[in-house]
């Protein structure tokens, strides 16, 4: 149900109120990351003997690394999706809600991994992790999709073709290399764990030709509406 009463300075501040609330969230769900990491207790302490205990942590740091881009990543991506609303309607608190929750999972999870991450017989920690990640992808695909549809009348402004296309592209890529990496680990763990390290790259160089022309699309559109405004 769209909220068409509410006067404009009124739906400003109720969007507000979304945004802060899923700051808050993520801001959460980072603080929690890195509750799972304890300060090592070692009896007779040396200088050897501590660097050894941390060192026996660096996988659950790299577990913490791992999330602590994941979790800031969807939340950039939240942060553009919501940079082209102007209203909101109960079904987009909602679906809000619904990608918030495998957001604030992705702490235990990442916890459950880091934890087993020696044992490179389980494969169960990684693949609950993996699925939380998938996820949190389906979701924000979900809500990009409700928000970038006209139809619900809820933008700033039409957003192109590309720019659509973009944002499931950005929000599948994660996901996608995550799955591969889990079907690889289950023959080799040590190349599958690798192959998010590659996720940067393909969200950079993966579709540059449509970014590009999605820039140009929003450029143009740019110029158009300040032509009209001058007139």
């Amino acid at each position: 149900m769209a909220q068409a009463g509410h006067s404009a300075n009124k739906n400003h501040f109720q969007l507000d109120r979304i945004s802060f609330f899923t700051d808050g969230v993520f801001a959460i769900a980072i603080t929690l990351l890195v509750i799972e990491f304890k300060v090592p207790v070692v009896e007779h302490p040396t200088d050897a003997l501590l660097w050894d205990r941390l060192a026996h942590m660096g996988l659950l740091l790299l577990g913490f690394l791992i999330s602590f881009c994941i979790v800031g990543y969807y939340w950039s991506v939240h942060h553009r999706i919501f940079g082209y609303v102007e209203k909101y309607t109960s079904r987009l608190i909602w679906l809000n809600l619904m990608f918030l929750f495998p957001v604030v999972l992705l702490p235990f999870t990442s916890g459950l991994l880091g934890e087993y991450a020696s044992e490179t017989h389980l494969h169960l920690p990684y693949g609950i992790y993996v699925a939380n990640i998938c996820l949190t992808a389906l979701m924000n695909a979900i809500l990009w999709f409700y928000v970038s549809n006209p139809k619900h009348q809820i933008l700033t402004h039409e957003i192109s073709k590309e720019r659509i296309l973009l944002g499931f592209y950005f929000t599948l890529v994660v996901p996608i290399l995550f799955v591969i990496s889990f079907l690889v680990s289950l023959y080799d763990t040590t190349i599958g764990r690798l192959i998010p390290i590659l996720i940067p790259i393909v969200l950079k160089y993966g579709l540059t030709g449509l970014t590009k022309r999605a820039f140009a699309n929003e450029k143009k559109q740019d110029h158009i509406s300040a032509s009209s405004e001058s007139h």
